[in-house]
């Protein structure tokens, strides 16, 4: 009996132990850690405008906060070696933007952007790719889908472009569908009718055949490449419940277009997009873990570009 009371104080003695070791390191013996600028731009000859977001992160033993820590006092420049100018803070966007005419963005050619706020500085430079790939074929269809938001249909897409070949290229597919459709509307005496409205729906690229919608050359310069299949949900069936029971409406749907691209990009915007996805399989016990790539010198975050050929298909 006297040897069990001895083992059990021990281990409690243990467990205060361990308590104490965590509860009474103080703060001055931590590695300090300021907030970095964090700045993400992607620039291309075919964006209409240049936008540039400007967050500051979190340290490491900062206190984590549900804001969106946005920095709106920041001065942003961007230059490409013989023309700099300061972009103005966007206060309904919470971005910093600049037209194609006010800046244009131009192929070949090399761009520096330059950040800075009262106590740090933060610099980036990308050269946006010569050409656009040429998109060789596509098909779109329809599919019947069943899942837990009562969607029932969905568009399909599928790309196909030829390598740009005897260079490096880094592509992305990506595409959305711009539709209308009906919705329910019910004014002060609760009745109800019906509204028509406009709505843009992305695909969703299925990774699970081994083909990601972002894509590189290594190896297969002057082949043909072809996006996985794309998922684009349309709106379904509305059901409203009323004091005489349940109300359906179709949705009455009409596709005004699919707007399909394929991207092609610097290393930059390749290897930050892919560090991003594996970054969001860190919940997978069998993933490894990723850091997120970045290439803004004094800070974090991704200043690249794209050149990009695009297709709209009206119907």
């Amino acid at each position: 009996m006297r040897s069990l009371h001895y083992i059990l104080l021990l281990m409690l003695t243990g467990l205060l132990a361990c308590e104490t070791l965590v509860s009474d390191i103080p703060l001055s013996d931590l590695p300090s850690t300021t907030s970095k600028l964090v700045v993400n731009s992607y620039i291309s000859p075919q964006s209409a405008k240049t936008i540039v977001v400007v967050t500051e992160s979190i340290p490491l033993y900062g206190e984590s906060t549900s804001g969106d820590k946005v920095v709106t006092n920041a001065v942003v420049k961007i230059s490409d070696g013989t023309k700099q100018v300061i972009m103005p803070y966007d206060t309904a966007g919470k971005v910093y933007s600049l037209t194609q005419a006010q800046f244009p963005i131009l192929a070949s050619k090399t761009y520096t952007l330059v950040v800075s706020d009262a106590s740090r500085s933060v610099s980036a430079t990308c050269t946006v790719p010569a050409r656009g790939p040429v998109i060789q074929s596509y098909v779109i269809d329809t599919a019947f889908v069943r899942d837990f938001n009562g969607r029932d249909t969905a568009l399909t897409l599928k790309l196909v472009w030829l390598d740009l070949a005897s260079e490096k290229n880094f592509y992305r597919a990506r595409g959305y569908t711009e539709v209308e459709y009906s919705v329910l509307q019910t004014n002060s005496n609760q009745e109800r009718s019906e509204k028509r409205v406009k709505g843009r729906f992305n695909f969703d690229w299925d990774e699970n055949t081994g083909r990601s919608d972002f894509q590189n050359d290594e190896n297969l310069d002057s082949t043909v490449f072809t996006s996985p299949l794309g998922r684009a949900y349309l709106p379904s069936t509305i059901l409203s419940y009323t004091s005489s029971g349940p109300v359906f409406a179709k949705q009455k749907i009409k596709i005004l277009s699919v707007n399909m691209e394929v991207l092609n990009t610097d290393q930059a915007y390749y290897d930050y997009h892919r560090s991003l996805s594996l970054n969001r399989n860190a919940n997978n016990p069998f993933a490894e873990p990723a850091l997120v790539f970045s290439n803004v010198t004094g800070g974090l975050g991704c200043f690249a570009a794209y050149n990009s050929r695009q297709i709209i298909y009206r119907p």
